[in-house]
Order: C-alpha cells, then structure tokens, then sequence
C-alpha cells in the first residue's frame, strides 16, 4: 500500500472518530441537559436552551467543514479562511440570535445558557479536530520527503 494511500484511510478513520467523538459528546450533553431543565426549569426555558443548543452545534459544525476545507491549502489560504470564516459564523450567530431575541421573543436566559454550553463544547472539539489535522498534515508532509 502506497503511503498516500494509507494516509487518506487514516484520515477517512479520523474524521468517523470525530463525527462519532462529536456526536456523543452532543448527545450526552443534551441528555444532561434535558434532565436538569426538566426538574429545575420551565418548558419556556427548556425550548429556548434548545434551540441556543442547535445554534451552539451548527456553528461548530462548520467549524469543521471550515476546518477540512482549508487545511491542506497553504498556511496563509488556511488562516484567511479560518478567521474570516469564525468573523462570517460569528455575524450570522449574531443576527440569528437578535432574531430570535426580537422577532420570536424566547427566553433570553434559556438561549444564552444553551449557546454558551454547546458553543464552547464545540470549540473544544474543533480544536482538539484542528490539532489532530495538523499532526496528520505533518506526518504526511514528513513522510512524502
């Protein structure tokens, strides 16, 4: 077997385990989550944590997609993306969540604690993501000389 060959079936291995990584992570939280609001909440809240929680992961799911487009480009194609990507997300986030907040009228309270848990957990795995993409990037540059 080729070393290219090997090094994209590593790399096809590490994004299933960070799809799968990422899913339980979410999908613990969430269960946390529901049971914690359920007893100490109202439905009002629990539907606004909810719906800042579907906000918090779909930002770091192009978080990631972001992060595959753009890792193998050159470092300063990477970093333009990366950053102006966060910039574009962060607008976005910004104006749906002013939506919600004016138009809609959801808890406040409920969408803000849901956004900041997922959003953050999210971060986290985009890094650790970002870091082992950066390792396998290195391996296979150091492997190919």
């Amino acid at each position: 077997m080729t070393i290219r060959k090997e090094t994209e079936i590593t790399l096809q291995l590490m994004r299933k385990k960070m799809i799968i990584t990422g899913s339980l992570v979410v999908v613990v939280f969430g269960i946390l989550s529901a049971v914690v609001i359920s007893i100490y909440s109202t439905a009002r809240f629990g539907r606004a944590y909810a719906l800042g929680s579907l906000l918090g992961v779909a930002n770091g799911a192009v978080g990631f997609l972001t992060i595959e487009k753009f890792i193998d480009k050159s470092t300063l194609v990477f970093l333009r993306g990366v950053f102006l990507g966060m910039g574009v997300r962060l607008a976005l986030l910004l104006g749906v969540f002013v939506l919600f907040m004016y138009v809609v009228r959801v808890d406040a309270s409920g969408m803000i604690s849901g956004l900041f848990v997922f959003y953050f957990t999210m971060t986290v795995l985009e890094v650790i993501f970002l870091n082992k993409r950066i390792e396998l990037r290195k391996a296979m540059g150091e492997s190919s000389k």
